[in-house]
């Protein structure tokens, strides 16, 4: 390709996980096709955030002066064009033919590896069943929490244990054979529910896929409800409860349901036609769902100018009052009448738990606001039931 030919590219940067450390933006792919974080410098920093799919390379040298004030080369752009597109971080058919080869790998395993072992819980079984196992004790004269449906948090657990401990007693209370897990999407996905066909692996042994349903349901949607596995590759919000839900019944053969549920905005009725699909397929079975979710994200790491803690915390009582009803329309209309001004992300993977167990009571068991001093943000989180 000619260099005339190269200045008319128009990239696009894909959506990922960023932060800035040190004065550089440290950019991180959510699916693993990169596997490690990409550190850019401030001038490339603004560079990137101008390749939108729209502007071309000149346009870009344009907006970049208009913006700093100072001049980059074209040539200096086609480098880190050239680069990022090495890294597979722009949307582009090269990325696109990686993603899809990737996928249809990570299903070919059949088991999903745990990633965050040694990291965010024990790697240790013997420690991993300790720590699990505090949620277990209680005074004799504490009655068992029964529920038909648990909110857990999905922040890693060295920051939000205690709240952690809350919701995996109710778990713990109401044990199953058969657990959905209901994941919150932190990487982009093409429909707004994902379900994995694969088991999940712990350090204490597999969760095995309760295969007959997850089939069941994504042959009965018109939707493709498998287009992304690699969404799950890393996702948190679907491993921590994976590995606690195993660690509560570590000698218990287990199935699991493991789904993931982008924002409820617009994806309503795609969420209902799933969740409709699921209990068809679970039939009389019996199972208990389980939630993994954050509320508030807030401050400069996620776009705000600074963490405002009034702020979180009226957003986060709006959102529990409306999980309290166990009415999941009580959750939508929220959302429909306030938005998601500090950044909830527990929105449409509750709205599914309170479909798959509609008409009941929530209750708020705990609640918790990490802050994070070195960029100034927070995360807040709770745990809860459905009754």
């Amino acid at each position: 390709m000619g260099s005339e030919d190269k200045l008319r590219w128009k990239p696009k940067l894909r959506p990922l996980q960023s932060h800035v450390y040190e004065g550089h933006l440290i950019l991180t792919d959510p699916f693993g096709i990169t596997p490690h974080p990409v550190s850019l410098s401030p001038a490339a920093a603004v560079a990137a955030s101008l390749m939108d799919g729209r502007r071309t390379i000149i346009d870009i040298a344009a907006e970049y002066v208009s913006i700093t004030g100072h001049l980059i080369t074209t040539a200096e752009l086609l480098a880190l064009v050239e680069k990022l597109d090495r890294w597979y971080l722009l949307d582009n058919e090269r990325f696109r033919e990686a993603y899809t080869r990737l996928g249809r790998e990570f299903l070919e395993k059949g088991v999903r590896p745990y990633v965050m072992a040694g990291q965010s819980y024990p790697a240790d079984p013997v420690s991993l069943k300790s720590m699990v196992a505090t949620a277990r004790r209680r005074d004799r004269s504490d009655p068992p929490l029964a529920a038909r449906g648990a909110v857990i948090p999905h922040i890693d657990p060295r920051r939000g244990w205690e709240v952690y401990l809350k919701g995996l007693r109710v778990v713990g209370d109401n044990p199953s054979p058969l657990y959905v897990i209901i994941g919150v999407a932190h990487s982009p996905i093409s429909h707004p529910v994902q379900l994995l066909p694969m088991d999940l692996d712990t350090p204490l042994g597999r969760l095995k896929v309760a295969r007959d349903v997850v089939d069941r349901v994504i042959g009965s949607t018109g939707f493709n409800l498998i287009s992304d596995p690699l969404a799950f590759a890393n996702e948190h919000s679907v491993e921590f409860p994976a590995v606690f839900i195993k660690a509560l019944f570590p000698d218990r053969e287990l199935e699991v349901v493991p789904m993931i549920v982008s924002d409820l905005g617009g994806n309503a009725e795609a969420i209902d036609e799933v969740v409709s699909r699921l209990l068809e397929a679970l039939g009389d079975r019996p199972f208990f769902p389980v939630a993994a979710v954050d509320l508030s994200h807030s401050g400069p790491r996620f776009g705000d100018e600074h963490f405002d803690e009034e702020k979180v915390r009226y957003h986060d009582n709006e959102f529990i009052a409306a999980f309290s009803t166990g009415v999941p329309e009580s959750l939508l209309a929220l959302y429909e009448d306030l938005g998601n001004p500090t950044n909830i992300d527990a929105f449409g993977a509750t709205y599914a738990l309170m479909r798959v167990v509609e008409g009941e009571r929530g209750e708020k068991l705990g609640y918790a606001i990490s802050y994070e001093e070195d960029t100034g943000s927070a995360v807040s989180f709770m745990a809860g039931r459905l009754l």
